[in-house]
């Protein structure tokens, strides 16, 4: 991989953070060097599960869920640990030979959890947050962490077709509406061979449970000192993007949508 000198960089939101391409999307410059890493090092066993999602589409949700599911012991680890300290976060671009969960979620609801964190977690003045509209834009023009949004979903949910096997696509809207089918199939993917006590994956994973213990209030992230685990943790809604969105931002997103996921087969709800 190029060094991060020879990348083509971008100034994300203004002059705050800085951002790198590789190959089409865009990473945070301080992550370069963990991903060369990955590129260059690291060999999928058969055996290995890797969660992937785009930023802010439900991926504590997710990491709670599968590692409950796995969790044969039955330790409630997650009662005294944040999901993101139990399952490591590997800045990957493309990986075969191992098992794939990614979660996607509705772009608009997708943009304002990302909105909302970032902004949080921005070295900039929290007292003066990046404008909305200024996000949408970045969102549609694909030039932000971990984008485009939709060639990123796109490529995963072609994946999961070609390569069912190994790559589960799983909606977070079909995770919030239906809870129990949703993990039955996640344990049936991810080769659990006793049965599953649903309600109690859910109960321990659920994210009402996990925002109001201790660890989540008041710890930080082990591996991002200076982030809260709080910040983790909002409304977890579906269709919370109608409390932010104007008119004309829902349209421009949605008419965007329309041409990056025609002939795919996929969508998405909007409430």
């Amino acid at each position: 991989m190029e060094n991060k000198q020879q990348l083509p960089t971008e100034s994300f939101w203004g002059s705050r953070d800085e951002i790198c391409q590789i190959e089409g999307f865009w990473y945070p410059a301080q992550h370069m060097e963990s991903i060369a890493a990955f590129r260059s090092e690291f060999e999928p066993r058969k055996d290995d599960i890797l969660l992937t999602s785009f930023i802010k589409t439900g991926t504590t949700w997710l990491k709670a869920l599968c590692y409950n599911i796995l969790d044969e012991e039955e330790n409630d680890v997650l009662a005294k640990k944040n999901p993101h300290d139990v399952v490591p976060t590997l800045e990957a671009i493309t990986c075969r030979g191992c098992k794939l969960v990614y979660v996607a979620r509705n772009p608009k609801d997708t943009l304002v959890s990302m909105w909302h964190y970032l902004n949080k977690t921005s070295k900039a003045d929290p007292a003066s947050p990046f404008p909305l509209e200024r996000a949408v834009e970045a969102f549609c023009g694909g030039v932000m962490p971990w984008g485009p949004f939709y060639e990123h979903v796109v490529g995963y949910w072609e994946e999961s077709k070609e390569r069912p096997d190994e790559v589960l696509f799983i909606k977070y809207e079909d995770l919030c509406r239906k809870p129990e089918e949703q993990v039955r199939k996640l344990a049936s993917f991810l080769g659990r061979r006793t049965s599953v006590d649903v309600e109690k994956v859910l109960w321990r994973s659920s994210l009402n449970r996990l925002k109001e213990l201790e660890v989540n209030k008041n710890d930080v992230c082990a591996v991002a000192p200076h982030i809260p685990n709080s910040i983790f943790f909002r409304t977890g809604t579906v269709g919370d993007w109608k409390n932010c969105l104007t008119p004309d931002m829902v349209q421009r997103i949605d008419s965007l949508a329309r041409v990056k996921l025609q002939g795919t087969g996929l969508c998405f709800d909007d409430e």
